[in-house]
């Protein structure tokens, strides 16, 4: 009878173990199996980010080429915009800056004034040795080296001087441009201009088909000449 009891009791202590742990053991088999799992990759963000920022190529790429903004060469340039206007590009060569400090010091350099003169020399032969009819003023901002200027003046002839004027009122001469005419703004008033006639065209251009190409018009021209 003892020995019933003895196996009755220790049946309930290894139940009563089974239920205790048994919760502990499935955690300690799924975490075991988790473990195994290999990590999901993340393929699909990999993807997006290499379609949006691709890899820059390795080739070589060879640099747009350099334009310079100055090129060394003193020189004033001007040209006809249209009747009215003038459009002028300049530059003063370090080598035209030193001459001219040389020979007026440093600070006349930075005390004058950089300046341009537009004459008018409509009718003259000579631009270097005349001032011409008549001239115009134009201060420049210091660091300026192109203008747009405004004669208001058609079918005139006119030429560019670029200089500097002292503070006591002296201009010294740097550059001289080309020479230039404006057009004319309105219809030409000569009459003398004698135009090439062709009788057999103007005869018959009634005739004619529009469309007609040029090897169909000299046909016609060698028809008539025949």
């Amino acid at each position: 009878m003892d020995s019933v009891w003895l196996w009755l009791l220790g049946s309930v202590i290894v139940i009563a173990l089974i239920v205790f742990m048994l919760p502990s053991l499935r955690k300690h088999t799924l975490a075991s199996k988790k473990s195994e799992l290999p990590p999901k990759p993340k393929r699909s963000i990999e993807e997006m980010a290499e379609e949006i920022c691709p890899v820059p190529s390795s080739k070589w790429r060879q640099d747009e080429p350099f334009i310079p903004h100055h090129y060394g060469v003193s020189r004033l340039v001007v040209l006809v915009k249209d009747p009215y206007w003038l459009y002028a590009y300049w530059e003063v060569s370090l080598d035209k800056q030193k001459d001219f400090i040389k020979r007026y010091g440093q600070e006349a350099w930075h005390n004058s004034r950089q300046i341009l003169r537009i004459y008018d020399v409509t009718g003259l032969d000579n631009q270097r040795t005349l001032t011409g009819h008549s001239f115009q003023e134009i201060y420049l901002d210091p660091f300026a080296d192109n203008w747009f200027i405004h004669v208001g003046q058609p079918e005139r002839s006119f030429f560019l001087e670029l200089g500097r004027l002292l503070p006591d009122g002296t201009y010294i001469n740097l550059l001289t441009s080309n020479r230039v005419c404006t057009p004319r703004d309105t219809i030409s008033p000569r009459m003398e201009e004698q135009w090439m006639w062709i009788e057999g065209i103007y005869r018959n251009f009634g005739n004619m088909r529009y469309g007609t190409s040029s090897a169909t018009l000299a046909g016609t021209e060698e028809g008539y000449k025949q």
